[in-house]
């Protein structure tokens, strides 16, 4: 009757154990050690979708994955190209002022990976005085209980109110892998990585009269007492580790345990964060790819996975390759079912007993077609000479839908023809393409059409419009490389610890799997006009530009409003491994924030 989580989100994190070899995790060597096996460091691609807890976008979030840095625009969308990260192990920060700080643990893809989070608002749920023991409770019985002593992060006693929000968040909630830090991987006191079965989590933030972020006082702890879910009850143990997560290193560690009274669970804890009560497993690697029965691979496909005496299903989707991975419980039998868009369950059969710490792909599940809303969706992008497109490529999303996160982007082959392999929950549905043609720099604009049937070919489309927005850039005497197609453009403050110094960011990321992310910063001196400065960094296939590499001339030709275009030309060199290189490049992009 647990609740256990293998399957995470999109892109699912993956296992191998090593017996022997500890590892330090990345971030914090400080940190106990761990035998996860992170991998070696690689460069990989990322695009995700924020929001908060009622559904809105989240614009303006700080998106962070090891040095790479980004911005969510107006519609909570960010793109990050060439981020490095382990090749088993990317860690995904988002923050923003007035909200808690989210992130996402992933095993990354070699494609773009897709990340979905949901950050909770900071709300005051009480404030109390230090120097006297105060509870903090919520309306479904969890409570926090401090004893008054309180630091700051300094590590100075504070004296004072202090502000404290506290945010339960319930195995039975719906959007718990959106919400919740990391995924479930932990190191237990041993070192040893293991797989979490939750029974609770625990968000606490304590906040002094002047704003700043308090802690608990060295060498005084606190009570937390979280409700044991109701279709958890029987099953839940007597005793519980729990488990503390370091937002540095993406990793939950087991610190201390709990003790069962009545329908909750009571612990002592030393500092704040988050705190899970969990149940550890040693566990397997289960992967799983999906194909219609053209043997066509299925993306974002739902796949869910459950013991058998557990009330909960716990699922993920599948990748653009038709995959889901995952650490599952080794030695059981478990229930795996797939999905379609009105959940409707095509597919259902048992599968393991998993052997412990191996990786294991079960045959291929093919879908029939007699029951699946598989729809092929195909065509050919022409040039307005009625050539093919060699250099394109066509984004699909289902009906009106405007989050990116539903976009599919596919490059055309050299014939300019592409095949989508997608779902709709009715017959004839609607969906809407964009077709690029790269180097004539002309687009179809958005199209909409109902799909009369499952298979759908919409024959020769051509791309006569010109474009909106473009990038070109050009390395020595290759061939200029445009980029066309969405865009985020980002125009805001940033932190400085100047007092005579205010500093701003132009930010632009490209929101398809080629093209550059480019930023540069304006600082204004008081008494002094402002002005661009040379700090700047310039990503493209291959390579990346920045201050300490790089002799550029940046021009901003044209700086328009919201809603309005930026122009710029970039001249200059760079140094990389194979030598000096002279660089150009040209933009005409809207700003978005």
């Amino acid at each position: 009757m647990r609740k256990f989580y293998p399957l995470f989100l999109f892109f699912i994190l993956l296992f191998s154990c090593k017996s022997e070899s500890f590892v330090e995790i990345d971030g914090n060597p400080s940190d106990s050690p761990s035998n996860y096996n992170f991998g070696n460091t690689a460069q990989k691609n990322f695009q995700g979708l924020v929001l908060d807890t009622n559904g809105n976008p989240v614009s303006g979030a700080t998106v962070t994955i090891g040095a790479n840095t980004a911005t969510t625009n107006l519609k909570g969308l960010f793109t990050l190209k060439n981020a490095s990260v382990k090749e088993n192990f990317a860690h995904v920060k988002v923050t923003k002022a007035g909200f808690v700080n989210a992130s996402r643990v992933l095993v990354p893809t070699n494609g773009i990976n897709r990340v979905n989070i949901m950050m909770i608002p900071v709300t005051i749920t009480a404030t109390i005085a230090t120097g006297s023991i105060s509870t903090v409770s919520l309306p479904n019985g969890t409570k926090v209980k401090f004893d008054g002593s309180f630091k700051d992060a300094n590590g100075n006693a504070y004296s004072g109110n202090v502000s404290v929000g506290v945010f339960h968040l319930a195995p039975s909630n719906p959007y718990l892998n959106e919400l919740m830090p990391g995924s479930f991987l932990a190191t237990n006191s041993a070192g040893n990585a293991r797989v979490m079965e939750t029974f609770g989590m625990l968000h606490v933030q304590l906040t002094g009269s002047s704003g700043q972020n308090l802690q608990i006082a060295n060498g005084h702890t606190a009570e937390i007492t979280v409700p044991v879910d109701a279709a958890q009850t029987s099953s839940s143990p007597a005793t519980i580790p729990l488990w503390s997560y370091n937002e540095d290193t993406g990793m939950w560690k087991e610190e201390g345990s709990a003790t069962k009274m009545g329908n909750t669970y009571v612990g002592t804890v030393s500092h704040f964060s988050w705190w899970n009560y969990d149940a550890q497993f040693p566990q397997a690697t289960l992967k799983v790819t999906v194909k219609n029965a053209a043997g066509q691979v299925l993306p974002n496909v739902k796949v869910a996975l459950k013991r058998n005496p557990q009330p909960y299903e716990i699922f993920g989707m599948t990748d653009n390759t038709g995959t889901i991975s995952g650490i599952v419980p080794a030695g059981e039998v478990l229930v795996l079912k797939v999905y379609d868009v009105c959940n409707n369950v095509l597919y259902s059969s048992n599968v393991g007993p998993l052997p412990v710490g191996i990786i294991t792909t079960i045959p291929e599940i093919t879908i029939s077609s007699s029951i699946s809303l598989n729809y092929t969706i195909q065509g050919s992008l022409k040039t307005c000479a009625n050539t093919d497109v060699t250099d394109g490529y066509v984004i699909l999303k289902p009906g009106t839908s405007t989050s990116y996160f539903q976009y599919v982007s596919l490059p055309v082959n050299s014939t300019g023809g592409f095949t989508f392999n997608t779902y709709a929950c009715t017959a004839n549905p609607q969906f809407t393409y964009e077709g690029f043609d790269a180097i004539n720099l002309q687009s179809t604009n958005e199209v909409t059409f109902t799909a009369p049937s499952t298979t759908v070919n919409l024959g020769n489309i051509m791309v006569c419009n010109s474009l909106n927005e473009l990038i070109s850039y050009k390395i020595d005497n290759q061939p200029t490389v445009n980029i066309v197609g969405l865009f985020n453009v980002q125009w805001g403050g940033l932190t400085t610890t100047s007092p005579i110094i205010s500093a701003k960011q132009l930010r632009i990321n490209s929101m398809n799997s080629a093209g550059p992310f480019f930023f540069m910063n304006q600082n204004n001196m008081l008494g002094v006009a402002a002005s661009f400065t040379s700090y700047y960094g310039f990503e493209f296939s291959g390579g990346s530009i920045t201050s300490n590499n790089g002799n550029l001339v940046v021009d901003i030709t044209s700086f328009g409003a919201l809603g309005d275009y930026i122009d710029f030309t970039v001249n200059g060199t760079y140094t990389d491994n194979s030598g000096n290189h002279t660089f150009t490049a040209t933009g005409h992009v809207k700003r978005d924030l």
